[in-house]
């Protein structure tokens, strides 16, 4: 059903109308920018998800907003889009929960009328960064990093138009893990360099006097994909990982893992932005009655899945996730799951402020300036 290119999941335009212009495009821009990392450094990237193990230096994150976001002056799509058109981008995990039930139910594409829906799946969420500067998407759910990494690198490019997900990332350690010590001369992973997952990893080593390999310290930081980060503990290889729901829960629930940090402890009220719903902003300023009805279609979905009988929408995010990931993931683990996250359409500017400086003060992005979006 969906076809897998170097850490992008493509839908087949006759399983779910998505465009063959718009996969060709997203597949020239990918490797473009592939080609211009093979030029600056001399060698052929490792692909993250693919089995091989990425590790961050500032100057690579810094390239990674710098390079990998291509400015949209330089992309060849229209900025109001392809008309009668919505390009949708998400990730199959937990926070993604309103656009995957409003995507799997049809009503996303009943909201918007005689405006057709092309959903595209992401395994990270700075390829849907990189998506949306380049004019692959129109709209998308991402997290608070990638969408900072782009404010910081092309000011205004992007327009925060509500939140989607408080919640649903925790720290996953072996059993042997009992606090953070534990983890010195170890190897930790997230999903992707850059991502929300990522930046909060390393924000909580560095509170906790642990410092990565490339920052003089013993701590290897990985970033695979969450089925490689399951193999990877299932082996006794990785000590812990930052994942987000449902990925979190299936290791604990599947391998015994400890949950070490339920990231939601961290913050005040146990509330923090993991999914906000997001739009390139010379489309909102052309489309905006669409955007509009898309942030309405997804809050909507949203108070069904935090409702009092939400087991029939929560069926239809379990389904998708199955249907993208490939496998179906078993009661008990989207049980846990379900119990860590929360859907609300407030963005939360001020955690979104302290991510911005947390990450700032780490040297992962230029500056912490979050406001503008």
């Amino acid at each position: 059903m969906f076809r897998q290119y170097s850490g992008i999941a493509l839908a087949k335009p006759a399983a779910v109308g998505f465009s063959i212009a718009t996969q060709f495009k997203l597949i020239v821009d990918h490797v473009r920018r592939r080609e211009a990392m093979q030029q600056a450094g001399g060698q052929r990237p490792a692909e993250p998800g693919r089995g091989a193990a990425t590790r961050l230096t500032r100057r690579g994150w810094l390239g990674l907003c710098a390079a990998a976001l291509v400015a949209p002056s330089a992309a060849c799509g229209r900025p109001g889009g392809t008309p009668g058109v919505l390009r949708v981008g998400h990730l199959p995990n937990l926070g993604h929960g309103p656009v995957l039930a409003a995507l799997a139910s049809g009503r996303l594409e009943a909201a918007l009328g005689a405006t057709a829906v092309e959903p595209l799946a992401f395994r990270a969420g700075p390829r849907i960064a990189e998506a949306l500067l380049g004019r692959a998407i129109d709209v998308a759910v991402v997290g608070p990093a990638p969408l900072l990494a782009t404010h910081a690198r092309h000011a205004g490019a992007l327009v925060l138009c509500a939140g989607v997900c408080s919640g649903g990332a925790s720290l996953v350690v072996a059993p042997d893990v009992h606090e953070p010590a534990d983890l010195a001369g170890r190897r930790v992973a997230t999903p992707q360099l850059g991502s929300t997952q990522d930046v909060s990893l390393r924000v909580w080593l560095d509170q906790h006097g642990l410092a990565t390999r490339e920052r003089g310290g013993d701590v290897a930081v990985d970033a695979l994909a969450a089925p490689d980060i399951y193999g990877q503990m299932q082996r006794a290889r990785l000590a812990g990982a930052w994942l987000p729901e449902p990925w979190a829960s299936r290791v604990v629930v599947e391998l015994g893992a400890r949950r070490l940090v339920d990231e939601r402890d961290l913050w005040p009220g146990r509330r923090f932005p993991t999914a906000l719903f997001v739009a390139r902003r010379a489309f909102a300023e052309l489309r905006g009655a669409e955007v509009a009805a898309c942030a309405r279609a997804l809050a909507e979905e949203g108070a069904w899945l935090s409702g009092t009988e939400p087991e029939r929408t929560r069926t239809l995010v379990a389904d998708r996730i199955a249907r993208l990931a490939g496998r179906q993931l078993p009661p008990a683990v989207m049980q846990e799951a379900w119990s860590r996250v929360a859907f609300d359409t407030d963005p939360n500017r001020d955690a979104l402020a302290h991510i911005a400086r947390d990450a700032a003060a780490l040297g992962y992005l230029p500056h912490a300036d979050a406001s503008g979006l």
